[in-house]
């Protein structure tokens, strides 16, 4: 018994120190482990070297209570074990545990005067995690590869454009982050009122009104300093911008500072002063305990058709937060205009309807940048941001589940396209032609959507993934082909793209940081892709045949009846095809002005090619050109038939109101017209809502319309037209003036006499004309005459007031663009031989190639139709604006051997038009 007793106490003791022994083993905490890098997320991963994204999953760690403390980043020069620690960033806490960029850290040693790393090289990222015991974890690595630097060729322009017709046009500078941009709904071309509104990332709203003069709207809307690195903590703000098209209020989203905690806030602006000014701000909804980081934050905003306020949210870094109903994040948010939920959201919960799941419209979202409405099917889009791969662009539909919960193949859900390389998508919009008539582009692209890829944002120079505006084409099942590139920047600096917005007149975008400097110095810039035709072309040109073969002629806006004479080189009832530049747009009738049954059968065509005209093929007697409307006062529509309430008055251009351009229709009937003296219309019962086809359509010359018959109160559609070219006697187009068409009109012959010989002051000209005009005329000699100074006028009013043709003009010749016909012939070779050119009306210039076979300054013969005249001239630019001509000379009716020792092989530029159909003197 005792030996058993003192077994079984010694047993026990040796169990008790046991114990004891294995007491500190199981105290001591364990360390993290190997983070799991997700970004790059592949061994040997291609990135720029200027915007490097470094992520790991959230710290895996077994110790009941041990949480994140902070990360500890480095790049190495191919290994750790061999290379050289070139970036650092040591133990980042908040979201720089899991996700940081280049600006976080430090560039050392040899990279110690660096900003990004050297291309071309291969590198190595190491991480570890460290937990709130103090542990660390074991180092997990990731090799990656820079890409190839591209240098911008010398001379090279800023924009590259990549598909024929369109420019890049700066109107805007002197921003500061500009990364959204909001037109104003329905603007009515007045160039004093708001435009366009940007947000700039630190706190300002900057407003644009039509003449792109800028002002201050709203500053100093962030209550913290969000200055930091670009790229990296730094990217946080005030973001997404609409405008409320009933109040004209602005919406902005933005973060604010509450305890601490950065959340996400958004704020209504209310103005007095017609949107110049925010004079009101109200917070319309902040969302508590959402906490934001930098890009993945609040960002865009959009009123949906159905006047509801659409919010994207990133998941803040917390890929956990995008799936769950009960957190803001990584959602598409549908609330009212008062920040409240609405009642037939998919998941709204009438017991918590302050709570997130009652705004969720739809889920699963890593960082949705940029969101639009597509017209065509009255979906909402969005853009989104992945992580080394998979950046989204999907259609978003009410309670989906878009799948992204920290993995990219998650992308890949609900996707209508993924990139599979990074090219940062920030903005989304579509062409559509009831928003600024396709922001004039052409037909062929209504319905398009362009995205702007920011790539690598801080890179300079050309870069093979982003800064650009890609565009996507729907097939008839909504699925989208490989995107286009439209533009490409192409400079030697760090600009890019962001925000994105269709205009009256292009597509309208944010180039975010300034050519040089630091990402928060001012100089960014705002563009516009403009559609424009080829300067050698007139706003129309029409073909005989269809595709845009046979014969053509170019019109300028105007109304024009080819019954008769037939358009230029295309006979009446034989046009088969016709294109319309950007800015355009046309109106195309069977029947000519005298028509006894009216216009007939009217058909509209927006910019584009139009290689059929179906019904009205070899059937059309009238083309009505327009441009966009413009201010002034042509024609005055009233509301009542004794011209007592003025509905609107309208300048040129076309008029309709499914564009929001005219108060008809039945929202305010338009009873009565007065065409004022100079100006001609064309009203039609339908726009284009119902197709091409206009309805009837009938037109009212210079003079007052009390009774519209079966157009009173239905009008939809009006285009409105002035003279080609308008001289006025006086300064600001006063005094005696006169009106001219297309032709060549001499003040010696007494066909200024409307305006005056040597009187002229003014010069008004209509879009898609010029005018040149010459000191002397023909009259100094026989057929030929030098004809001192002379100058070519662009359209835009041109005031000659302290210049030497002040009062000085006795030639003017008017010109809608190059066009077939029998005009003048030009031979290269003296007496009328060699290789010749034939021009029918018009403005020839060699700087657009457009002197044909003669080519540039070889023109030393000449022959002139009888009936026509033609001006030579040494100078051309090709430019619209206001060019000295140099050497100008007068050709009448005839045949002219020898242009002269002064001029051959000179001519530069050849104007072409017939006698005018005015009295003459001689």
């Amino acid at each position: 018994m005792r030996l058993g007793a003192v077994g079984a106490v010694l047993a026990s003791a040796v169990l008790f120190i046991g114990a004891a022994g294995a007491a500190p083993a199981q105290a001591r905490a364990l360390a993290p482990q190997a983070p799991v890098i997700t970004e790059p997320d592949a061994e040997g991963k291609l990135v720029s070297g200027a915007d490097v994204h470094m992520e790991t999953r959230p710290m895996q760690n077994n110790d009941a209570g041990d949480t994140h403390l902070c990360t500890d980043w480095e790049i190495w020069t191919e290994n750790p074990s061999s290379g050289e620690r070139v970036w650092f960033a040591g133990c980042v806490s908040g979201v720089g545990r899991v996700h940081v960029h280049l600006g976080d850290g430090v560039f050392e040693h040899s990279f110690a005067d660096r900003r990004d790393l050297a291309p071309d090289r291969t590198y190595t990222l190491r991480v570890r995690h460290r937990d709130t015991a103090g542990a660390w974890g074991p180092y997990a690595t990731r090799r990656f590869r820079t890409d190839v630097e591209k240098k911008p060729l010398p001379g090279a322009p800023d924009w590259k454009v990549s598909q024929p017709g369109y420019v890049v046009e700066e109107v805007g500078d002197d921003m500061k982050l500009p990364v959204n941009i909001a037109m104003v709904p329905g603007w009515n071309g007045d160039p004093t009122k708001p435009l366009f509104y940007v947000t700039e990332l630190y706190g300002r709203i900057k407003v644009f009104t039509g003449d792109f003069k800028k002002s201050t709207y709203a500053d100093d809307l962030l209550d913290f300093d969000p200055s930091a690195q670009f790229p990296g903590t730094g990217e946080m703000g005030l973001t997404g911008i609409v405008v409320d098209p009933k109040s004209g209020d602005v919406f902005a989203s933005m973060i604010t500072k509450d305890d601490g905690d950065l959340l996400p806030k958004i704020v209504r602006f209310h103005s007095t002063d017609g949107g110049l000014t925010a004079a009101t701000k109200t917070t319309v909804i902040k969302m508590d305990d959402e906490e934001q980081s930098a890009s993945h934050q609040i960002s865009n905003l959009t009123i949906g058709p159905d006047g509801k306020l659409y919010v994207h949210l990133g998941d803040g870094f917390d890929a956990s937060t995008a799936k769950d109903l009960d957190s803001f994040r990584g959602k598409v948010l549908r609330m009212n205009l008062d920040g409240t939920a609405p009642a037939d959201n998919p998941f709204y919960d009438a017991k918590k309807p302050d709570k997130a799941r009652s705004y969720v419209w739809a889920y699963g979202f890593r960082n949705p940048f940029g969101g639009a409405w597509r017209a065509t099917d009255g979906q909402h889009y969005e853009v989104e941001n992945g992580p080394s791969s998979n950046d989204r662009f999907a259609r978003v539909t009410k309670g989906a589940d878009y799948h992204w919960s920290g993995g990219s193949s998650g992308l890949t859900k609900n996707a209508l396209y993924n990139w599979k390389t990074t090219q940062g998508p920030v903005n989304v919009a579509f062409t559509e032609p009831d928003v600024f008539h396709a922001a004039g582009f052409p037909q062929d692209k209504y319905g398009h959507a362009f995205v702007t890829l920011s790539g690598p944002t801080w890179a300079s120079g050309p870069q093979s993934r982003g800064k650009r505006i890609v565009e996507f084409e729907f097939d008839k099942d909504g699925s989208v082909e490989d995107p286009k590139t439209l533009i490409q920047y192409t400079g030697s600096g760090k600009t890019s793209v962001a925000g994105l917005a269709p205009g009256p007149d292009g597509l309208y975008f944010t180039g975010l940081y300034p050519k040089s400097g630091d990402a928060t110095d001012s100089g960014a810039k705002i563009y516009r892709v403009r559609y424009v035709q080829k300067a050698s072309s007139a706003p129309v040109t029409v073909y005989s045949d269809s595709a845009f073969r046979g014969d053509s002629a170019k019109l300028g806006t105007g109304i024009t009846d080819g019954t008769g004479t037939g358009f230029g080189g295309v006979k009446d009832d034989s046009v088969s095809s016709l294109k319309v530049a950007g800015g355009y747009r046309a109106v195309v009738c069977a029947g000519g002005t005298a028509a006894p049954t009216g216009l007939g059968t009217c058909r509209y065509f927006g910019p584009g090619e139009h290689p059929a005209l179906d019904v009205l093929n070899d059937q059309a007697s009238l083309i009505a050109v327009f441009s966009n409307p413009e201010a002034g006062r042509g024609v005055v529509g009233y509301r009542d038939a004794d011209l007592g309430d003025v509905a609107q008055t309208l300048g040129t251009g076309m008029y309709e109101s499914v564009a929001g351009e005219l108060d008809g229709g039945d929202s305010a009937p338009i009873n009565a017209l007065k065409a004022n003296p100079g100006y001609r219309a064309i009203a039609c019962d339908k726009d284009r809502t119902g197709g091409a086809a206009l309805g009837t359509c009938r037109i009212f010359d210079s003079g007052t319309y009390k009774d519209l018959g079966d157009l009173a109160g239905k009008i939809s559609l009006v285009g409105v037209v002035g003279p080609p070219v308008t001289a006025f006697a006086q300064a600001g187009a006063k005094g005696d003036e006169q009106s001219f068409e297309p032709g060549v009109y001499e003040g010696s012959r007494g066909e200024l006499k409307g305006v005056g010989d040597n009187a002229v002051t003014t010069l008004r000209v209509e879009p898609g004309f010029h005018a040149v005009a010459c000191a002397n005329d023909g009259s100094t000699g026989a057929g030929t005459a030098t004809l001192g100074r002379c100058r070519s006028f662009p359209a835009g009013e041109h005031n000659l007031a302290g210049t030497d043709l002040d009062d000085a003009v006795s030639l003017l010749a008017v010109y809608a663009g190059p066009g077939t016909g029998e005009g003048a012939k030009a031979y290269q070779d003296r007496d009328l031989q060699g290789s010749s050119s034939t021009y029918g009306s018009g403005l020839y210039e060699a700087a657009l190639d457009q002197l044909g076979k003669v080519g540039n300054d070889k023109a030393t013969s000449l022959r002139v139709t009888p009936g026509w005249r033609a001006v030579g001239c040494e100078q051309s630019s090709g430019k619209n604006t206001v060019v000295d001509l140099g050497l100008c000379r007068y050709f009448g009716p005839g045949d002219y051997p020898f242009v002269g020792a002064d001029l051959n092989d000179k001519i530069s530029m050849l104007a072409v038009g017939p006698r005018p159909q005015v009295a003459a003197k001689g």
